[in-house]
Formats: structure tokens, sequence, C-alpha cells
């Protein structure tokens, strides 16, 4: 969960103007109420203590736990957590992928993006709209990001003409639906994915809730500003992640008011309640952070076999004094009160401060022996990570390039939690996969982006990996033989290097041969029509089909012997 220095004590998240950038500043916490360090203090038995605290709102919380009252949630008949339906059967990791982003999304985004395509064309320029094939292949060359294979997959110019034209829905209607929806834009594919984020996977006991800012500084109706995130400006997600897995299990965007909506309240709640709508009855935990945790909220989770844990802001009306911040309080002291199923608890990490947290899952004041310190605060700083872990995911290893089309930066975003869930269906399909390598997400882009470029015809049957790529690392070009089980590869250095026995239909170890024939760096490669030489040239392929003639004369050389 993010850290601020400031906090703002306002109930309600308040979205008065509506407008493209809102300083957020009530989604994001204090270091002092969420960084929890309790390694030096101890539990003081000198606290305050009464019978019984009488707050504002009139809500009196007991000093010791009724335990006439049976408020815990139910266990019983509650799924376990793991695989569903739709994944039990995946055999690739390629099915794993497409099990959030499936073809049936895909074949959406083809129509839309076909027509913007159509719609664009010149009169001079030959229309050729993009197929499911290259779709795929798009998506894993944003996965591979500066991989060899790009070149052999398809061209730059193809590759950015598809950004261009990559559209989510249709565009005659938008305008109307603009009128009731800021995400109109990209609605349809994003309720596809929402739906098979919920239906792949089924998330253990404790999930956490919390917001992730998807960085993005274009034009938008609903951006935000967020200083203390390292990208500062972008678009906000609610996430709902498993705490075990990182699994994202649920997501919704923040949109600010709707047209012709009224000033919004008690934002948090209702996102909780969004969230976690799927879970009802599940007998689930949810951990959050003061924007979200209420007493109400608490209360109505209790009604759908919901727990909560989270911290508390100051301000609400249902905390009794005793349980605020003041200079008589000890260092290491505590407060329990208990009331209806829930226990509020009151923790001084330091001087003059004081850490609130209410929770519907602990109804007792339980100590750890060994450290002295509350259950309950030790259950929250376990739990509380697992949307910040997902951010550090999405950060490290992104598809996202830069663009100035919101709905772009919400598709990259989408790609990014469909690889990391993918990678978790995968694992927990497959346990023995790479299990003692520490580098196990990196292997997996890699072969999920193989897998999605392989559909291309120039590809079939290819088999590339980074051990057979790691000779060379200024590839600049890829060329496949039209008849033999070979490719050949253009490098920074005057040199082309051929790499046989690359295709599925034998089992002989590839083994290579270098052509030198070139001064320059090898930009453009072409096999002759009898396939018995190898032509390159120093210039990119747009240049040598337009200058062949007159430029320059291309290298030839004859194949050695496979």
């Amino acid at each position: 969960m993010d850290s601020s220095t400031e906090e703002n004590d306002s109930d309600y998240f308040d979205d008065q103007n509506s407008g493209s950038e809102i300083e957020d500043h009530e989604s994001q916490t204090s270091d002092d109420d969420e960084e929890i360090d309790l390694e030096n203090l101890k539990l003081n038995d000198n606290s305050t203590w009464q019978s019984s605290y009488n707050s504002k709102s009139g809500m009196t919380w007991l000093s010791t736990p009724n335990y006439s009252m049976k408020t815990s949630c139910s266990n019983d008949n509650v799924p376990q957590a793991g695989l569903t339906e739709v994944t039990a059967n995946i055999s690739s990791i390629e099915d794993a992928f497409l099990s959030f982003i499936p073809e049936k999304m895909l074949e959406k985004i083809l129509v839309y993006s076909n027509f913007e395509y159509s719609r664009n064309v010149t009169s001079t320029e030959k229309s050729k709209e993009i197929t499911m094939i290259e779709l795929k292949g798009f998506i894993g060359l944003l996965l591979l990001a500066e991989s060899p294979i790009f070149k052999a997959t398809m061209s730059r110019s193809r590759f950015q003409k598809i950004i261009a034209r990559l559209r989510f829905d249709d565009k005659n209607t938008r305008e109307e639906r603009k009128k009731k929806d800021k995400f109109a834009a990209i609605r349809e594919v994003w309720s596809y994915f929402q739906d098979n984020l919920q239906k792949s996977y089924i998330p253990g006991y404790n999930v956490t809730i919390d917001e992730q800012l998807l960085g993005f500084r274009g034009k938008c109706p609903f951006r935000q500003y967020m200083p203390k995130k390292p990208d500062k400006y972008g678009l906000k997600l609610w996430l709902c992640v498993d705490v075990n897995s990182h699994y994202v299990f649920n997501a919704s965007p923040y949109l600010g008011r709707q047209p012709m909506e009224k000033r919004q309240t008690q934002i948090g709640a209702k996102v909780v309640l969004e969230l976690l709508k799927p879970l009802y009855g599940l007998s689930r935990n949810a951990t959050m952070d003061k924007f979200f945790t209420s007493v109400p909220l608490a209360k109505e989770l209790q009604a759908k076999n919901l727990s909560l844990i989270g911290t508390l802001r100051k301000n609400k009306s249902e905390i009794p004094m005793e349980f605020l911040s003041n200079k008589n309080r000890e260092v290491g002291s505590s407060l329990f009160g208990f009331q209806d199923g829930l226990t509020l608890v009151s923790f001084v990490p330091k001087y003059n401060k004081a850490v609130l947290l209410l929770t519907s899952k602990h109804h007792d004041s339980q100590v750890d022996k060994q450290t002295d310190k509350p259950i309950v605060i030790l259950d929250y700083n376990k739990t509380k990570g697992a949307v910040d872990t997902v951010d550090q995911l999405c950060h490290r290893y992104t598809v996202k390039r830069a663009t100035k089309r919101w709905p772009l930066c919400i598709f990259y975003g989408m790609i990014d939690i469909a690889a990391i869930n993918a990678m978790i269906i995968w694992k927990t399909k497959n346990p023995q996969w790479n299990q003692n390598i520490k580098h196990k997400r990196r292997l997996f882009l890699e072969e999920l982006g193989l897998a999605l470029v392989s559909h291309q015809p120039v590809l079939q049957g290819l088999i590339l990996t980074k051990k057979d790529l790691s000779y060379h690392d200024n590839i600049t070009y890829a060329q496949i033989h039209p008849n033999q089980e070979s490719i050949a590869l253009g490098t920074q250095s005057p040199r082309i290097a051929l790499w046989f026995y690359f295709i599925n239909s034998t089992n002989k170890e590839p083994t290579i041969s270098y052509l030198h024939c070139h001064s320059s760096p090898v930009l453009c490669l072409a096999f002759s029509f009898d396939a018995l030489h190898i032509i390159g040239s120093n210039l990119s392929i747009e240049q040598t089909i337009s200058g062949i003639n007159h430029m320059f004369i291309p290298q030839q050389a004859s194949l050695p012997a496979g």
C-alpha cells in the first residue's frame, strides 16, 4: 500500500469537478498508519483500561469480548483455492494466457480495428486487414520486447500500423455511449476481461484490496495525479488480489463521476462491495487500508459471510476518544474494543501516535507470545501487500509503450495482468515447471511470447530459445529458408549466421555456419527463387525494394551444404 506524508481526514472522496486531472490524496495512506514497525516495541499493561468505551456516534465498545455472539464466518462448503473448470485442462502456456484474453475478445478487437484501418486507408495505399495470427503475433512481440524474433514476425511499419489502428469499440456509436459512460471506448473488451479473471481461478482465504496506477500523461477525463506513486500521473485501477498466489481476481477502473451522476460519497465502501461481489458467501477475508475501511462496511460484509481487516481513519464517529492518540499513552500500549462481532484495536507505535485497526475476523485480545504483538496487527502486515506486489511485477516486466490514447494504456495493463495470472495458472497446473530457477517469470514471458508469434506462417514449427540466440546479441534481421529446416540471421558484424535443423520435423541437433560477405551490418536478408543462394543487404527492406536497381548491388553467397 502506498505511503504519503500527509493525511486528508475527509470522509468522502470528492470528485466535484470531474475533470481530466484529479489530485488523489485520500486513496493514499500515511506512513504512521500503514507501515507498522513493531520489531522493537512491546505491549504495556499500564495502558488506559475501562470496562467499556463510548463513541460520539453512541456506539459502545466493550473491553472484553462477548463470546455469546456467533459472528465468525462459516467455513462450511467453502470452495478451495485453485483452478476452476475453465482452466483445469489447459495444456500449454498459450492456453493459460488465452484464458484471460481469449480469441472471442480478440475477434471483437479485430472487427473494430479493421474498420478503423479501412476507414483511414488512403486511395493509393493497399488495404490489408489485421488477421488473428497477426494480432496474436503483435501481443507476442509486446511480451518479447527487444527480441531477435521481431523482424521474422512482422516489419516495423506493420507493427506500428497495428498500434495506430488498434480499437476496442464501434467508433460510430461511441459518442452516444460516452454520454453515460466515460469508459465506453473499451468497456466491452474490459467486461470480457473482468469476467475471465473471476472464472479462471478461486482465490484463497485472504485477499487484498488496493489501487494500481497505470502511468499515462495523455488526455483522459479520469486521469489521476498521485504524487507518491512512481508514475505520478495515470489511470487508476482498483484491484482485488489473492494474498498467497498474487492472482488478480477482480479489477475495476476509477472513473470519477459518470456523466449526469450526483456527487459520490462512500466510494471506498462501494469499491469493496463491487470487487468482492463474486466472493459473497464464500467465507473470505479482505485486507484494506483506511480509504476503504469503515464500521458500516464491516457489518455489511459480515452479512455476506466475509470478514475484514483494515486500518481506520481517526475521524470516524464510531471511535471512542480513549482510542485516539494522546501524550499520556505509553509507547507499545494497546487498547481493544469489542462490539457486535467487530474488534477495534488502538496501538501506540511511537510517542503521541496511535494506529487504529478494525477487524471482523478476530474476536479477542490475543497477542503473540514470542513478540507480545497483537495478532490483528501481525495478520494485517502479512496480508496488506498483495496489490503492491502485483504492481511491482507489472513495472518490472511490462508491455507498456508510450501512447497518447488511454484505451491503449488500459489494454497494455490488461496484458500485463493476464500474463501474471497466466503464470499462476500454469504453475498451479505444473508445479514442477522450472522449479529450481529464480527468474521463472522472465522465462515464462519469453515462452509465452514465442508461442504467440509462432503462428506466423513464416515461423511455423520454428524452435527459438534464449540459449540458441545468446550467440548473437546484435541480431538485425531474420529470414526462414523456404525449403530446408534453417534460419538465417543478420548481425551487426559483417556476417550472416545460418542455423540448420530449427524445425520440429527432425530431432537433429541445431548446427551453425557463418557467411562472411559484407563490410557493413546486415539489415536485410532474402533467399533466391531457387533457394540455393542467400542475398544480404546493408540497407533496410524498404530501401532495398525501392533502390535495388540504382543504389547498390546486394551481396550474394551460395549456401553451404547442410
